[in-house]
């Protein structure tokens, strides 16, 4: 009599296979999960805590705000005295000013501060083959394929 007919014998154990990056995707994944969540709280507590600096702290003469602790706050390989606002200045020309500025005094001030920036029209380049002023190995030689990945892990 064949087992599969057989009710007494022992049924046969299935085989689950296993792929050794199983565990790696995993920790990967629960990895990217717990940076993501930290990352968040990372971010409410700065926010938390420059806001007490801006309210608490005093300014000095750069600007910067300063929040002394009452007690030295040990975290990984430091001790932390006192946390710092720090205040940071960039220039940014405004673009909308430049060109009502530039525009009224001369086209010619205007081009040299805004000088046009030569773009390719990939359709122009469809109608340059048309016209045959391109050929098709050119247009092979200017239309190359770059391929990328994203990596994902995917849950349906």
């Amino acid at each position: 009599m064949p087992e599969e007919n057989n009710p007494t014998a022992a049924p046969q154990p299935q085989r689950i296979p296993f792929d050794p990056i199983i565990p790696v995707f995993r920790e990967w994944a629960v990895l990217k999960a717990q940076v993501t969540e930290e990352t968040s709280r990372l971010n409410k507590l700065r926010d938390k805590v420059s806001g007490a600096v801006e309210q608490r702290g005093y300014t000095d003469h750069k600007g910067s705000q300063y929040l002394d602790l009452p007690f030295p706050v040990p975290a990984g390989d430091h001790e932390y005295i006192r946390i710092k606002r720090e205040r940071r200045v960039s220039v940014v020309a405004d673009e909308e000013a430049a060109e009502r500025i530039l525009k009224g005094k001369s086209e010619a001030l205007y081009r040299r501060a805004f000088p046009p920036v030569p773009t390719l029209d990939a359709d122009e380049l469809y109608v340059l083959l048309q016209e045959g002023h391109l050929s098709e190995a050119e247009m092979d030689e200017i239309l190359v394929q770059r391929e990328t990945y994203a990596f994902r892990g995917l849950t349906s």
